[in-house]
């Protein structure tokens, strides 16, 4: 009976520790970014080189960079690099969730589900832009009144517009400062209702013994972990919208 429930349990940390290196080559929890990598070698050609060491030395580094908006350079047994983080983005805020909006800012609330792609409004007075959707979210700036932006989702259940202007997403404002743009009013607009996830991009070097590699690229959040991002979605050219494609 003992040498039984030996067997038994040795089989289960057998499976749980599969399990566990699994998780270096994908995770497909993160909806909707299924197969989200935390081998934050990927992108690298040279990763299959890197011994477990590597890895571990990788990931902390990585998670700091993220974490802090510092470069963080690390060494593991046959490897090392840098891994310098870059600008934040925000995804799961378009028809395709891999699709990353950029953003002015990291610490925005996104703790909310927001109807998404309510298209373009105007400032009625000059406004806060705060980084929660409350009156006691940090006034973080104020657009002038007049101001044209892009409601890219509306807090479903709060009167409050996550909004972006100049390319960037920028906070929150009070759904009363915002009246539709002219000529706008009668568009049908809003998208599904989504849970707006953090992104930041990197650029990371790696080097194992002479082999040298060099890459771009970006990283989600959604509440359970930094995980490589998938590529966007390629947007169509002139010439293919022409042709139908």
């Amino acid at each position: 009976m003992f040498r039984r429930s030996s067997r038994l349990f040795a089989l289960s940390f057998t499976l749980l520790g599969a399990g566990t290196l699994g998780a270096c080559s994908s995770l497909s929890s993160m909806d909707p970014f299924s197969g989200g990598s935390v081998n934050y070698a990927e992108g690298a050609p040279i990763r299959t080189e890197l011994s477990r060491a590597d890895y571990d030395a990788l990931a902390y580094a990585f998670n700091q960079a993220m974490n802090t908006g510092k470069p963080q350079s690390w060494r593991g047994k046959r490897a090392g690099g840098v891994v310098e983080p870059k600008a934040y983005a925000i995804a799961n805020l378009k028809s395709n969730p891999n699709t990353r909006i950029n953003a002015a800012r990291g610490d925005l609330d996104l703790t909310h589900m927001v109807e998404t792609e309510m298209g373009l409004y105007v400032l009625t007075r000059n406004s806060n832009i705060r980084t929660a959707p409350s009156t006691k979210g940090k006034a973080s700036e104020v657009l002038p009144s007049g101001s044209g932006v892009d409601v890219v989702g509306r807090v479903t259940d709060k009167n409050w517009m996550l909004i972006a202007a100049n390319d960037s997403i920028r906070g929150y404002v009070f759904g009363d400062l915002l009246i539709k743009a002219p000529g706008s009013e009668l568009e049908l607009a809003g998208g599904p209702v989504r849970k707006p996830v953090l992104c930041r991009n990197f650029s990371q070097r790696l080097n194992v013994y002479s082999e040298r590699h060099v890459w771009d690229g970006a990283a989600c959040n959604d509440g359970t972990g930094w995980r490589i991002a998938r590529p966007e979605p390629e947007t169509p050219s002139a010439d293919d919208e022409l042709l139908g494609l």
